[in-house]
C-alpha cells in the first residue's frame, strides 16, 4: 500500500518547474511552483502518421508493473495517447488542496517506464475519474476541479499556446499530416461539465451494475460549449478522426459509466457527425479495465466503431463474462494497451489490441470506405 504521507513528505520537497497557469479562476491551491511535471514530449509529427499507441488506466504506485507501457515504447510510434485514469489519485471534501491527487502526480513523474514512452513519443493525453478526482465524478460532483485542471495542466506542461488551454476543460484537437494523410485528434473532456449519473436500483444486477438511463432534460455529457467546439471541429477538413472519449460511446447493455447513460446525449454524438459531414470518424474510449471493440451500425451515415483500449496495468477479471449487444470483438481483461495502424495506400485502419508482451490479441481493419471516407 502506497504510504501516503512519506510521498506527500517528498512531494513537499521534490524540484521541479512547473508554473501556474495565470488564466485560471483563483483555487485553494497556491503551491504549483513545485508542482511534478511529465517529462517534455518530443513535438507532433507533421507528415503522414501510421501508427498511434493508446492506453488508460494506468497506475502510478511502485509495485505496479508497467510493463505494457515499456511495450508501448518499443513500439516507435508516431504519436502516443493516453485517454485517462493516467494516476490515480482522489479528492475528498475536506481537502481543497488534493493532495492524494498531488502526490499520485508525484509518484508517475517519477516512474522510469512513464518517462521512457512521454520522452520518446509525442504524446497528448486527456483524464478520466481518476485524474479528475473522483470515483465516477462529473462536473456537479465535484467542486474540486478546478483545482484538478490546475494540477492537470501543470503536469502535462499545458501553455498558452496549447489546444488545450481553454477556460474550463481539457479537450482540445490537432491535425496530423498533409491533405489527403491528414489525420484529426479529438481529445473531448467527458467530466469537467458532466452531469450526475443516477444511480441504479439494483446494484450489481446484470446490465443496471451501478448506473440506469437518465432521460432527464438537460443532462450532458459535453457541457454547451464543448459540444458547439466539437461541432466547429468536425467541420473541418480531414481524412480520417480519431475521437477519445475517455468513456465508452457504443457501448450498450451494461450498467457501469458510458455515454448510454445519457441516451439522448449518445444519440446527439451521432447526429452531430450527420450533420457536420464528418467523414471517417473512430472512436478510442478506455474506463473499463479491459479492451474491445463495440460498433453501433446505424449510428451515422456509416457505422462508428468504439476501440475501448483498458488497462495498462489495472485490469478487471469480470470484464471476461461481459458479453455486449454492441461488441465486435473479444474482451481481454489483462494488462494491455492499443495500436492503431493507418495504411494510406490500402486505405484502412487497423485497430489491434496488444498484451503486455507486445503479442496481439485481436485486430479489426476498418477499410476508409466503411467509415465514409471514401476508398
Amino acid at each position: 500500500m502506497r504510504l501516503k504521507v512519506l510521498v506527500l513528505a517528498l512531494a513537499a520537497t521534490a524540484a521541479s518547474c512547473a508554473a501556474p497557469q495565470a488564466d485560471r479562476a483563483p483555487t485553494a491551491l497556491t503551491a504549483l511552483a513545485d508542482f511534478p511535471q511529465a517529462p517534455p514530449t518530443p513535438a507532433l509529427p507533421t507528415g503522414p502518421i501510421s501508427k498511434l499507441v493508446i492506453g488508460s488506466c494506468l497506475n502510478e504506485e511502485w509495485n505496479k508493473s508497467q510493463a505494457a507501457l515499456e511495450r508501448m515504447t518499443a513500439e516507435k510510434a508516431d504519436l502516443a495517447i493516453l485517454m485517462g485514469d493516467n494516476v490515480y489519485g482522489s479528492g475528498t471534501e475536506d481537502d481543497p488542496q488534493l493532495s492524494d491527487l498531488r502526490a499520485s502526480y508525484w509518484q508517475q513523474a517519477r516512474r522510469k517506464e512513464f518517462k521512457a514512452l512521454v520522452s520518446s513519443t509525442p504524446t497528448l493525453a486527456v483524464w478520466d475519474d481518476h485524474d479528475f478526482g473522483k470515483n465516477d465524478g462529473g462536473g456537479e460532483d465535484f467542486p474540486g476541479r478546478v483545482v484538478a485542471q490546475k494540477m492537470f495542466d501543470a503536469f502535462w506542461r499545458v501553455g498558452p499556446s496549447d489546444p488545450r488551454a481553454h477556460d474550463d476543460g481539457v479537450y482540445g484537437s490537432w491535425m496530423i499530416g498533409p491533405a489527403g494523410q491528414r489525420v484529426q485528434i479529438i481529445l473531448l473532456d467527458t467530466r469537467y461539465w458532466r452531469s450526475p449519473l443516477k444511480p441504479t436500483d439494483q446494484r450489481n444486477a446484470k446490465g443496471k451494475e451501478r448506473y440506469v438511463e437518465d432521460l432527464t432534460p438537460g443532462k450532458t455529457m459535453l457541457g454547451e460549449g464543448q459540444w458547439r467546439w466539437l461541432a466547429g471541429e468536425l467541420k473541418k477538413p480531414a481524412d480520417l478522426r480519431l475521437v477519445v472519449s475517455s468513456v465508452q460511446l457504443a457501448a450498450l447493455g451494461h450498467g457501469y459509466e458510458k455515454w448510454g447513460n445519457f441516451p439522448p446525449e449518445r444519440t446527439r454524438f451521432f447526429d452531430l457527425v450527420k450533420s457536420t459531414g464528418a467523414k471517417g470518424v473512430v472512436v478510442l474510449s478506455g474506463d473499463r479495465h479491459y479492451t474491445a471493440i463495440n460498433m453501433e451500425p446505424a449510428a451515422a451515415p456509416y457505422p462508428i466503431y468504439d476501440f475501448t483500449s483498458s488497462a495498462i496495468n489495472m485490469p478487471w477479471g469480470a470484464g471476461e463474462s461481459e458479453t455486449l449487444p454492441t461488441m465486435v470483438s473479444p474482451a481481454y481483461t489483462q494488462e494491455n494497451y492499443g495500436v492503431v495502424s493507418i495504411d494510406w495506400t490500402k486505405r484502412t485502419v487497423t485497430l489491434e489490441a496488444r498484451d503486455k508482451q507486445g503479442q496481439s490479441i485481436f485486430a479489426k481493419a476498418v477499410p476508409f470506405a466503411e467509415i465514409g471516407a471514401g476508398g
